[in-house]
């Protein structure tokens, strides 16, 4: 069989063929609107068209608005229509979380993408040609599938589950179905095309496209969520069931956590954080189980990380909009180094020279995860010390990077801007493409998702332990294991926010364990910095940039779910809006 070492070189082709606008589930274009019947004669066309389906998976770097602005790590500046979701304003009329496509409208969008793999399924058999290279495509038609029903799962909970497409004169009398067949059917997708899919590619031949490890680890995370209180009643069966996926997994031996030097965490953490923040810049990382690449000969999507995370004034192109602003909540959250606790104080925000001793001794994943005033950041000229800083007395110019100085309108509200994901050698006003790939799930996800079943389980101690799989994930970073004597739900919850930083789990996780409105209990706050003539600075906290308001005038339960659009409920009278009127 003919191969491709990278995914989306003939994605462009078919983008007219096979890629499809934010349609409502209604929406039906005759069969032979998708493409010519070339399509499905030829094993590469198919696969042409398989391509496009994959360019339809947007990455958290792809957008304006970000799941993490939905919790406590993240505020976004330019809010983008996210305060729908973030000051409790969903409803059926009003059900956009954000202006990018899969925020716009997710309802319309994840069922667009649906249909056209539906499309794809329902013509695959009958394309001539290699039996494992058709069911190589297959299996990755079914995980994609499965992808957009665990997005639709995650945000709905109940959708109606379409499995074909319809034809001009079928009537459409689906409704919603209930949580656990809606998980059902996205587990038996995961488990068809895990049996069609190969652990690797030969000779690593068509890199990034959906393996075995992929579908089984989307299992794994579905049937967390099935497990979970938002989406049903817990029980030791379901707990067993998300945690034997989770092992599946592992049965694999394909992925491993890649190793760091952690000699000096605790004398120089910053040095080790560099190592852990280059591991989301390679594509081949080992611990990577599915990822958005990004090509910039064909433009397979956009990394827009550079142009919504950096500094405003930092060197790029653009100037960066600093969209992404992370809270102080966030910052106080990391431990420190030696794994103890960080705890306040105020002495710690005193006249600190250029930095203050809160920000010192830090874990690692704290600097990989911050640009801090007074790091150093940009591309070869422009690469200079960030400057947050407000003039303390007069005399004093504002920093460049602040919200007095000259890139004003785009600087950070939290005085915090986000490292994770940026390549520090990245020339972003040049004229090659970011392509920094987006991890959408990693082994690191799969570890703490064992561990929380097993510490549902009661399974905390030995090899197959809750405290085992947790240490895996702080013993790469240097930080000392956890102990008998602590928390097992503390030490988890730490490890999970820590580890899983940014990437967009924590609002998922919020929901599904029925926390958020203790998150949105307390205000979003930053940090105010001042620089006085002799060079030292003082540290102001608990500046508020945002309140958070999570029930609304639907109720806390109904913002636990997205809303099903309006235009939906009066095209499908079966559809109900439940838990919305």
């Amino acid at each position: 069989m003919k191969t491709k070492h990278y995914l989306y070189t003939l994605a462009l082709a078919c983008m007219s063929l096979g890629s499809t606008s934010c349609t409502d589930i209604l929406d039906v274009e005759p069969l032979n609107s998708f493409s010519d019947e070339a399509i499905w004669s030829d094993l590469a066309l198919s696969e042409t068209y398989l391509n496009a389906q994959y360019v339809n998976l947007w990455a958290e770097t792809m957008k304006g608005t970000r799941f993490a602005h939905f919790t406590d790590e993240v505020y976004q500046k330019h809010t983008y229509g996210s305060e729908n979701v973030t000051q409790g304003l969903l409803n059926c009329d009003t059900y956009s979380i954000g202006w990018d496509e899969t925020m716009w409208d997710p309802w319309g969008t994840y069922y667009g993408y649906i249909k056209s793999i539906n499309l794809f399924l329902e013509r695959i058999d009958e394309v001539p040609g290699d039996e494992e290279w058709k069911n190589w495509q297959k299996g990755q038609a079914l995980f994609l599938r499965a992808w957009n029903y665990h997005m639709l799962y995650s945000l709905y909970g109940r959708v109606p589950l379409i499995d074909h497409t319809f034809g001009l004169n079928d009537q459409f009398e689906e409704s919603r179905a209930d949580m656990d067949d809606v998980a059902a059917f996205i587990v038996k997708d995961c488990d068809d095309a895990a049996s069609l899919l190969p652990d690797v590619y030969p000779d690593n031949s068509d890199f990034g496209r959906a393996t075995k490890g992929a579908a089984l680890a989307l299992k794994s995370r579905v049937l967390l969520y099935q497990a979970s209180p938002l989406f049903g009643t817990p029980s030791p069966e379901k707990w067993q069931a998300a945690a034997d996926a989770a092992h599946a997994v592992f049965d694999l031996n394909i992925y491993h956590l890649q190793d760091i030097n952690t000699s000096n965490v605790v004398t120089d953490p910053k040095t080790v954080s560099d190592e852990y923040g280059a591991l989301f810049l390679d594509p081949e990382n080992p611990e990577v189980i599915f990822e958005k690449l990004y090509d910039p000969q064909y433009g397979a999507g956009e990394n827009m990380s550079y142009l919504y995370q950096a500094p405003c004034g930092i060197g790029n192109g653009f100037q960066g909009w600093g969209n992404f602003n992370p809270t102080q909540e966030i910052a106080d959250f990391f431990q420190n180094s030696d794994g103890s606790d960080f705890v306040p104080q105020a002495e710690y925000w005193a006249a600190a020279g250029d930095m203050p001793d809160a920000w010192k001794g830090r874990e690692p994943r704290f600097y990989a995860a911050f640009i801090l005033d007074g790091d150093m950041w940009g591309y070869g000229d422009g690469r200079r010390e960030v400057e947050v800083f407000r003039p303390g007395e007069s005399g004093v110019t504002a920093g460049r990077d602040s919200d007095q100085g000259e890139y004003y309108w785009n600087a950070s509200n939290t005085g915090y801007s986000m490292r994770k994901f940026l390549d520090p050698n990245y020339n972003s006003a040049g004229t090659t493409m970011h392509t920094t790939p987006w991890f959408f799930i990693r082994l690191s996800e799969i570890y703490l998702n064992y561990a929380e079943c097993q510490i549902q389980l009661g399974n905390i101690e030995g090899a197959e332990g809750a405290r085992e799989y947790i240490n895996k994930v702080r013993r790469r970073v240097g930080l000392p294991e956890i102990q008998a004597s602590d928390d097992i739900w503390d030490a988890y919850y730490y490890e999970r926010q820590a580890e899983l930083v940014f990437e967009g789990q924590r609002w998922f996780d919020l929901r599904r364990w029925k926390q958020m409105e203790e998150c949105y209990s307390h205000p979003v706050t930053g940090i105010v910095i001042y620089k006085y003539a002799d060079g030292h600075k003082q540290y102001y906290t608990g500046n508020t940039v945002s309140t958070r308001n999570f029930a609304g005038v639907a109720g806390a339960e109904a913002h636990y779910w997205l809303p099903v659009p309006r235009y939906e409920l009066r095209r499908s009278p079966a559809i109900d809006a439940q838990p919305y009127e």
